[in-house]
């Protein structure tokens, strides 16, 4: 039997709760020689929904704080998810 991941989990960093969206940061490093490092963020906002937070709920179940908090970057993108 296959065991499902959901996709919010998948290659994710780190995944926080809101009170509207479960986000993935998927975190890089940007080296330069130039100019100064940046820590980027690639984020992708998942709606909520009954489904995504029993699965949320599952994976984090042992955490004390269930909702986790975001990891600070320099700079980030954003992908909405419905």
């Amino acid at each position: 039997m296959e065991r499902f991941i959901p996709t919010f989990l998948q290659d994710a960093d780190n995944v926080y709760r809101t009170k509207h969206f479960i986000v993935k940061q998927v975190i890089g490093i940007h080296e330069s020689d130039e100019e100064n490092n940046q820590v980027l963020s690639v984020d992708t906002y998942y709606r909520r929904t009954p489904k995504r937070d029993l699965a949320y709920n599952m994976a984090f179940q042992d955490k004390v704080n269930i909702d986790g908090k975001r990891l600070p970057s320099t700079m980030y993108t954003r992908t909405y998810i419905d």
